[in-house]
């Protein structure tokens, strides 16, 4: 409970010392705080001792105590005053009612009737306070229904409901300024020190941090409009200049840092020309958002990923074959390792996803086992890890993470292949398969593979189908019928050109062939899968 502060008022320094003895003050838990011994120093005193009651005589050299109370009440004081006198003046108890004095006590004053006339004054005291409390709480309510009313109505406008902006424009929201840019940020799960992440319960208590320093910083600066869109903190920046959002989105990202010392990413949107346009702000926020996972975590992202082209999938798919192909080899006969450039365009072609990049991995490194299968390397029990595999792979926060470990995975596939590899039978097969995957666009030949492999065709066939499952003709066709599947999907090369990159000379004759695998000529299936919505990127 607060403790109260009385201010004395008496030009007879006898009366001060009375008063002062009369009641036990401490009890009623009050302090008092000074005397004044005239109007003057009254004045004076109530500001440096800041009372919350003033007891004084009504009638003092220089001002008298009713100059003290008008006084008091046209500044707007909150100071209760109760008046002392010898004798007992109509006018002056009057004038003392006027004004809101407590009560008015006659000297000299009676011990009872002094507690009853302060407990009274506490009691005024403790009924402004709450009343103080109540408007304030009423107006905090108001202003976080109406800061809770725009923040809904700014996630409308950022998921496209135009509808918004007719309903944020009476409230004084949007302004003339040209340039619109929404960011949106989250908690990394990790602090600075690199710790794991947080429980639950830990984490809401950081989140509700970051929503209080955004929210006081933004209406400190007068920046912008803190918001929130699910899980996500949201910044919605009306601006002049281009490079205003990027140095708030820095300045917010090092005080979370600073105070709250947890890794905090920020996506800076590409900046609208409107307000109607925020929706297409926020989808690019989004984005730059997602590609953390690429770019690495608690930082301001605010550049757009490079697109890939449309040869993207065709460098994985070959990079890709390389690898396989590359078991048939000692690591040291690669003069160049193909794995940290394989992995660069995983990166490129996932666009920013993490769901694709671990898809990409994780393929590859099926394809490895099958590989390692189908020539007897690896046993039946390499397909049963393989969801603990993809669970594994998608556990990683970003795609270094991601890359370091498929990589050892990859070598480590590499080393154990090479390790196997003393079956004279095994390696001349994958000597094969890998010169087939590398030249399949060559005129290559039964007997042409039977010499590479310094066998007679016939002894070649069969040996070829007893390893495989499969005779030699079929594998080449499937391996050529698979890049023209790609090359017809992810370019615009005529048939003629796909036919004479995958080994045809006779268009006719590969389009044929592609039906009898496919079941359509190679431009119904380009059209119909383009129809469905497939594209290269989806494949």
């Amino acid at each position: 409970m607060k403790t109260i502060r009385v201010l004395l008022a008496d030009d007879e320094p006898v009366i001060l010392r009375g008063l002062q003895r009369l009641i036990p003050w401490s009890e009623l838990g009050v302090e008092i705080v000074g005397e004044a011994n005239d109007g003057n120093e009254l004045r004076v005193m109530l500001d440096t001792c800041r009372p919350d009651i003033v007891i004084s005589d009504i009638s003092m050299p220089g001002l008298t105590g009713i100059d003290i109370i008008r006084e008091i009440n046209e500044t707007g004081r909150e100071i209760k005053v109760i008046f002392i006198s010898a004798y007992q003046e109509f006018s002056y108890a009057r004038d003392a009612l006027k004004y809101g004095a407590v009560d008015y006590l006659i000297k000299p004053v009676d011990k009872e009737r002094l507690v009853e006339v302060m407990n009274k004054a506490i009691r005024l005291i403790d009924e402004q306070v709450e009343r103080v409390r109540e408007k304030e709480m009423a107006t905090q309510f108001e202003r976080e229904r109406r800061n809770d009313a725009i923040g809904e109505l700014i996630e409308r406008l950022t998921d496209g409901d135009l509808v918004a902006i007719s309903q944020l424009g009476p409230i004084g929201v949007l302004t003339a300024l040209p340039y619109t840019t929404v960011c949106f940020g989250e908690l990394d799960g990790i602090s600075l020190d690199g710790t794991n992440r947080w429980q639950e319960q830990e984490r809401k208590l950081l989140d509700f941090s970051v929503s209080n320093i955004l929210t006081e910083a933004i209406a400190s600066s007068n920046a912008g409009i803190y918001f929130r869109k699910g899980d996500l903190h949201g910044l919605f920046v009306q601006h002049g200049s281009l490079d205003e959002p990027v140095a708030l989105a820095q300045d917010l990202h090092a005080k979370i840092n600073n105070y709250l010392k947890v890794s905090f990413t920020l996506g800076v949107g590409t900046p609208a020309l409107s307000a109607e346009e925020a929706c297409l702000s926020a989808k690019s926020a989004e984005q730059r958002l997602k590609v953390k996972y690429f770019e690495g975590m608690n930082r301001v992202i605010a550049s757009q990923r490079t697109e890939p082209n449309s040869e993207a999938r065709l460098l994985f798919e070959e990079l890709q074959q390389q690898l396989i192909s590359s078991l048939s080899r000692p690591p040291q006969d690669d003069r160049e390792d193909i794995i940290p450039a394989l992995l660069e365009s995983v990166s490129l072609l996932s666009q920013g996803s993490k769901h694709a990049a671990v898809s990409a991995v994780y393929g590859t490194i099926i394809r490895l086992q099958r590989e390692l299968k189908e020539i007897g390397i690896v046993g039946d029990s390499a397909d049963s890890g393989q969801h603990a595999l993809l669970e594994q792979l998608g556990r990683f926060q970003t795609f270094g993470e991601l890359s370091e470990h498929a990589a050892f995975l990859f070598q480590s596939i590499r080393s154990s292949a090479a390790s196997k590899l003393g079956n004279k039978e095994l390696l001349q097969l994958l000597q094969v398969k890998a010169y087939i995957d590398e030249h399949y666009a060559e005129n290559i030949t039964l007997e042409s593979i039977a010499l590479l492999a310094f066998m007679n065709p016939y002894y070649f066939s069969s040996f070829f189908k007893k390893h495989t499952g499969e005779n030699f003709k079929s594998y080449l066709t499937n391996v050529r019928m698979k890049h023209a599947h790609s090359l017809l999907m992810q370019t615009d090369l005529l048939v003629y050109e796909i036919a004479e990159r995958v080994g045809y000379n006779n268009a006719r004759q590969f389009s044929d062939m592609f039906k009898k695998i496919y079941g359509k000529l190679p431009l119904e299936f380009k059209q119909d899968m383009r129809g469905q919505g497939i594209r290269s990127d989806k494949e």
